[in-house]
């Protein structure tokens, strides 16, 4: 079987824990990786044996690679991905797709123009536990749901610098981890909710940051089914959520990353499971594989749109979080 040449176009952070699944694939190899630097471009193709560390504009010239994988700052995903595009490749980019709903809508446009594969990088919703729950919810294990409660949330340290307390990097907790909670809604709703409003913590504690310390977002549906999502970078919650049903409810703990739910109906519990495979001995794998295979499903089908993570299900999130933003009034500064 002939294996997908991804390209790197990034060096964030993430890969650390990305590249872990990615090495449990096994028709897949890493032709190129970029960086804005070319240090840290090096450095990242040293760790894990990538030949060639290159700039950006010269990772987009080559004609080794099938799709490109964008891990890097939010506020620079449109423009990555519409370039990888443009010059020919599948995309695969981090969550969130982009910072608001009109940028994505160009990145679907720049997709159906140039024939591509676009999917925003919901790795959650490859998790096999997910599909497990979605599939008990439609047997009508729990009924009707008519609530889902989500929250992801930490507490960065006082002394943090970084791009989660930075308003120039699209900081805050909405976009890095708030998101989570908002797919997650939508894969058990699937559909957008009548009405949004929300609620967040601007410059309210002693570091007087200028984004989202904290905040939570309610919506309501056609048939009065709500949901509420709660997501913080000041303020440490339990990263768990809920589904209710009329007949029982559904706990998904760790849920933007899980591998077991309970079932709860008529005072009994069952448990559902799906546990990552750890074959790398001393590392700890996340789960990034059933993302990576996922994607690789898709071009050997030759789809252009996810089936699991389509563009409506990344636009509804976007608009929510546009919603969101404008009920606080919290402008980044690269949109004034």
């Amino acid at each position: 079987m002939a294996k997908t040449r991804w390209g790197l176009l990034g060096a964030g952070i993430i890969l650390d824990r990305w590249m872990k699944g990615f090495q449990q694939v096994e028709d897949a190899e890493v032709a190129a990786i970029a960086s804005r630097t070319p240090e840290t471009a090096r450095r990242m193709a040293d760790r894990y044996g990538i030949k060639d560390a290159l700039t950006y504009d010269e990772i987009l010239k080559r004609d080794d690679i099938d799709v490109m994988y964008i891990p890097v700052p939010h506020m620079v995903h449109k423009e990555l991905a519409i370039r990888a595009m443009e010059a020919g490749y599948h995309v695969l980019v981090e969550k969130p797709a982009a910072v608001c709903a009109a940028d994505w809508e160009e990145m679907v446009a720049c997709a159906k123009e140039h024939n591509v594969f676009l999917m925003e990088a919901v790795w959650t919703r490859c998790f096999p536990v997910i599909q497990q729950v979605l599939d008990e919810i439609k047997a009508g294990t729990i009924g009707e749901v008519r609530a889902v409660q989500a929250s992801f949330a930490f507490r960065v340290g006082d002394d943090y610098e970084g791009r989660l307390t930075d308003p120039a990097q699209a900081g805050g907790a909405l976009l890095d981890v708030g998101v989570y909670g908002l797919h997650f809604a939508g894969f058990i709703y699937g559909k957008m909710p009548e009405k949004v409003v929300s609620l967040a913590s601007i410059n309210t504690d002693h570091l007087h940051l200028q984004v989202d310390e904290q905040n939570v977002i309610a919506g309501i549906y056609d048939n009065g089914a709500l949901f509420t999502v709660a997501s913080a970078v000041r303020t440490d919650m339990p990263d768990t959520a809920w589904i209710y049903g009329t007949e029982g409810s559904i706990r998904v703990p760790a849920f933007w990353k899980p591998q077991t739910a309970e079932i709860i109906k008529n005072g009994e519990v069952r448990k559902l499971s799906a546990p990552v495979p750890q074959p790398l001995p001393g590392e700890k794998d996340e789960g990034y594989q059933y993302e990576i295979r996922h994607v690789q499903e898709c071009l050997s089908r030759g789809l252009k749109e996810s089936p699991l993570v389509t563009y409506e299900m990344t636009a509804n999130v976007l608009k929510m979080c546009d919603e969101a933003r404008a009920q606080w009034g919290l402008v980044y500064p690269f949109e004034r």
